[in-house]
């Protein structure tokens, strides 16, 4: 049988690799294809994101402080009344940001959408090119390393971090060329660049921490210093430093008092070791939701038969790297489960302070990208291209499919199966045209008066341009929380103890907590929910300027309580009915 040239075969494999480089690309274009279609109609996570991080975004542009760097600057839209002026300006996301621009520059929703198809369009290109140079280099691992590119891209982490999960293959492999000395000038640029898209507190620290561990380990090996690598480490740390001054220096010097010096995870997380275990074993099984959660099972069990593999050939370096990797993601878990022992062992002192502010368990961000760099080395093992293969993608496909509860939301919005009274669309959720009539009707400055939002996540008010006495704030000065407690100390008193733990150890939500409404902030028109046994302190309520209760159910003892209905707003695209109320 003749034998082609190896031209031939490596034109052949190239022109392939080139093919599905192509249907992959379509596929993302897929992927973000709902977002596009529905526009404003289009659902978004609220958890953590329409209700805080992309609020956070959109007020910097709204009150023109997007590029403030000055460190007495506060914005005066949340947590401002009485005698508090609002959130500092540090306590939100630097200037220096890409995120930050592009919410400058466009409308919410559209900046959304870029960043949406930005941050997945390189997580499939940096995962790509970390699996063709550095992990999966050989011509017939083509389909599979593009395949797996592709299921990273769509690794559901949230928009609003940029590219702190999903940049982290790209920057791997700028940093394994500067290791192996094969570097360009494209990888100085991706180093310098990074820090300008992702977010130093969520995942920077961590990487950092971990290529500086890959440096050392390379050293020990070779007994020799790679300058190359100690130089591009230096220079991404001090870009992350540069970048996010402001933040970093509020948290060293302590130019004010933060709430999270009163988080209690004695009260916020169980001491028993069993409950920790399995919050590891949780976490190791089902990344945080943040990071992008999807079903790791499939991983574990292809890589644990990969390493049999690797074993019965007697290939103790595959073997080693397997089983390596599998027990880095567990010690993650297990800082992240048993994290709070060490806070509290440490208690109130500076350095126990330090810790408490600083969540340094955050080790998971990096989970990800190392469940699929071991599915890669996993199905090394394997035939390339061989049946087991395709059946392991095809597998894990449906599992990153099941994972993206958004995107199947969007979907099922396409194909008229999801409701707005099921799920809230961006329109619907941030009400505009409803909150233009609720400005309309008061009719005065609003930085004049004050609200207070029930039954509903005040980012909804905050967007619209209201000032509002609730807020959901990571970073916020303590003094407020106590001010706000005691609007709402009877009903604490009247809920349940999970709903004064949340507040007294945790109190990033400063909410207008009910024991009748409990933890739900999403109460939409079509529900039928009432307040009849509000009791609030109105002196307290009014001590800071609040003038105003905009509220998604109605309360029946309003007047016990110094309130009076105003009107009730309805409008046809909205997900709330809302119920004006008057502070008398």
């Amino acid at each position: 049988m003749p034998v082609l040239p190896l031209s031939l075969v490596n034109s052949s494999t190239a022109s392939s690799e080139k093919t599905y480089l192509r249907m992959a690309i379509g596929l993302l274009v897929l992927y973000v294809f709902p977002y596009v279609w529905l526009g404003e109609g289009a659902h978004l996570t609220i958890h953590d994101n329409l209700d805080s991080d992309f609020l956070y975004l959109y007020l910097l542009k709204i009150t023109g402080t997007a590029f403030n760097f000055d460190l007495n600057t506060v914005i005066p839209n949340a947590m401002s009344g009485g005698n508090f002026t609002g959130i500092p300006r540090s306590a939100f996301r630097t200037g220096l940001n890409l995120e930050v621009l592009s919410f400058w520059l466009f409308p919410p929703y559209t900046a959304q959408v870029l960043n949406f198809t930005a941050v997945h369009g390189i997580g499939f290109w940096g995962m790509y090119l970390l699996l063709k140079k550095h992990i999966l280099p050989a011509h017939q691992w083509a389909f599979t390393r593009v395949a797996i590119a592709f299921l990273f891209a769509v690794v559901p982490c949230y928009t609003v971090h940029g590219a702190s999960v999903s940049g982290q293959p790209l920057l791997l492999f700028a940093f394994l060329n500067l290791l192996t000395q094969t570097s360009r000038w494209t990888d100085w640029l991706i180093i310098v660049l990074f820090p300008f898209y992702s977010f130093f507190v969520w995942a920077g620290l961590f990487i950092c921490i971990a290529l500086g561990v890959i440096g050392l380990i390379s050293q020990f090996r070779h007994r020799m210093v790679n300058w190359p690598f100690l130089l591009g480490l230096a220079l991404l740390s001090m870009v992350y430093l540069a970048s996010e001054w402001e933040l970093i220096y509020a948290f060293l010097n302590q130019t004010y008092v933060s709430e999270r010096v009163e988080f209690d995870y004695a009260q916020l997380r169980s001491m028993k070791i069993l409950d920790s275990l399995r919050r590891s074993a949780d976490l190791f099984v089902w990344p945080m939701f943040n990071t992008g959660a999807f079903l790791t099972l499939g991983i574990v069990a292809v890589s644990g038969l990969a390493a049999w593999r690797a074993f019965q050939r007697h290939n103790r370096r595959t073997v080693w790297w397997l089983v390596s990797l599998l027990i880095i993601a567990g010690v993650f878990c297990l800082i992240h489960g048993f994290y709070h022992y060490l806070i509290v062992w440490l208690g109130d002192g500076s350095l126990g302070m330090k810790f408490r502010v600083f969540q340094f368990d955050r080790f998971y961000f990096l989970l990800p990208t190392l469940w699929f760099c071991l599915l890669a080395l996993s199905l090394q093992q394997f035939r390339a291209n061989g049946r087991w293969n395709r059946l392991v993608l095809a597998g894990q496909l449906l599992l990153m499919i099941v994972a993206n509860k958004e995107w199947c939301l969007n979907v099922g919005k396409l194909a008229g199966f999801v409701t707005e009274a099921q799920h809230p669309s961006f329109r619907a959720f941030f009400a505009e045209k409803q909150f233009a009539q609720i400005r309309d009707y008061i009719h005065r400055p609003q930085a004049d008066y004050r609200v207070i939002c029930l039954g509903m996540h005040p980012s909804v008010a905050q967007f619209n341009g209201f000032y509002t006495l609730d807020s959901y704030q990571n970073n916020y000065p303590l003094p407020y929380k106590h001010a706000f407690r005691k609007i709402i100390a009877a009903e604490l008193a009247k809920g349940t103890r999970q709903m004064r733990v949340y507040y007294d150890a945790y109190a990033c939500r400063v909410y207008l907590y009910t024991a009748e409404l409990g933890m739900n902030y999403l109460f939409g028109k079509t529900q039928t929910e009432s307040v009849s046994h509000l009791q609030i302190d109105t002196d307290a309520l009014k001590a800071l300027d609040g003038e105003y209760v905009v509220s998604a159910v109605p309360i029946l003892n309003a007047a016990q309580n110094r309130l009076r209905l105003e009107k009730v707003f309805d409008e046809p695209e909205s997900y709330w009915r809302i119920w004006l109320y008057r502070v008398q």
